[in-house]
């Protein structure tokens, strides 16, 4: 039987090898962020393939999902723009082009399945800071040159309030399905420049600090406003096929409809995986975002990569572990994941919870039959 150890190596070696990953709130600890898989979903999400809805057992499904996704040393290097030394701010500076984001989410929902259809609501809250350094050397390395340097941070908040309703089924080893979604978004946008001062008036003072309390994305994560609001219809389709015994591939589409949400053009995104079956208990999903698009809360491409293993421990649990490689603008970060699943005839738990800095990205969800 394949050992802990052993699939432990193997999830790792993986996701080493994984190429850049996509923005997807792991509603119901259904998603790559815990472990899991898109493509080859449980069938409870409504951001998952809608050709596998005929997987989940039947009942309502209750979900809360809370934490932070950041870009490598993003939090560190938001307070290094706080120091008094002109060297740190500049080397902040500097690191915040390839590190620049940081994502806060809270969501929570419930779904129902039956005879394999998924319908439900969920509400997703977003508040995101995305660094825009000035970089040009003559407002760079001294505090006259900072006096005029025009750095500042991009923060939003984003609200989604979302209804869907799909259904999928399998057939003879294929199956397929769709999913239709009608979202409200609600934004909000607040730009702090990194000592909450315009440009031109930057009092760096050699030696003391800037004259503000928190760092700057904390300013910018705190955007609390949210006054422009759009209603959209998107529809998400998806397929899955057995080529062989415990060998399966998929593709599914989301927002096959396109739409555009003020800065943020949010085309049509093809995912593709391949899930193969090692042994009686484990399966391995690769899986990849076939090209790369805008998608809310940040107005810059995206796209993902994941690999995961699910290793059925006993009849009543199940243990999911995976890696992402999330991509958003030219800035990437490689998270691990996890979520453990225990069942039975009228009960579902899941926990899980994202590796990651400052505060872990966490989730959990009840079903009651």
């Amino acid at each position: 039987m394949t050992t802990p150890r052993f699939l432990t190596r193997t999830a790792l070696a993986v996701t080493a090898a994984v190429l850049p990953l996509a923005a997807q709130t792991p509603l119901f600890n259904d998603a790559p962020a815990f472990g899991g898989s898109k493509v080859f979903s449980e069938g409870i999400s409504p951001l998952g393939n809608p050709a596998r809805f005929d997987r989940a057992s039947a009942g309502w499904y209750l979900t809360y999902v809370d934490g932070d996704q950041r870009a490598q040393d993003n939090r560190s290097l938001f307070q290094d723009t706080t120091s008094g030394d002109a060297a740190v701010v500049t080397a902040a500076l500097g690191k915040l082009k390839d590190a620049p984001w940081v994502q806060r989410t809270r969501a929570y929902g419930i779904a129902g399945t039956r005879d394999a259809t998924s319908f439900g609501f969920t509400r997703e809250e977003f508040h995101t800071a995305t660094a825009q350094p000035d970089l040009d050397p003559a407002h760079l390395s001294s505090g006259s040159a900072l006096q005029n340097n025009a750095s500042y941070v991009d923060g939003r908040r984003a609200i989604v309030n979302r209804v869907h309703f799909g259904g999928g089924a399998l057939t003879s080893g294929t199956a397929a399905g769709f999913n239709l979604r009608v979202e409200q978004w609600s934004l909000g946008v607040k730009t702090p420049y990194l000592n909450q001062l315009p440009p031109g008036v930057y009092t760096f003072a050699p030696g003391g600090a800037f004259p503000f309390r928190y760092a700057a994305d904390e300013l910018a994560l705190g955007q609390s406003g949210t006054d422009r609001k759009s209603l959209m219809v998107a529809l998400d389709a998806g397929f899955t096929t057995e080529l062989a015994q415990g060998l399966r591939v998929g593709v599914m589409v989301d927002q096959l409809n396109g739409k555009r949400l003020w800065d943020v053009t949010m085309n049509p995104q093809y995912r593709g995986a391949l899930q193969l079956d090692l042994g009686a208990n484990t399966q391995l999903t690769l899986e990849s975002d076939i090209n790369s698009t805008m998608r809310m809360p940040f107005p810059v491409k995206q796209q993902s990569s994941s690999a995961s293993l699910r290793y059925q421990v006993s009849p009543s649990v199940v243990f999911l572990l995976g890696g992402e490689r999330r991509k958003i603008g030219d800035a990437s970060v490689t998270r691990l994941g996890v979520t453990l699943q225990m069942r039975t005839a009228r009960m579902f738990l899941a926990v899980g919870f994202q590796a990651g800095q400052d505060k872990p990205l966490k989730g959990a969800t009840l079903m009651v039959n």
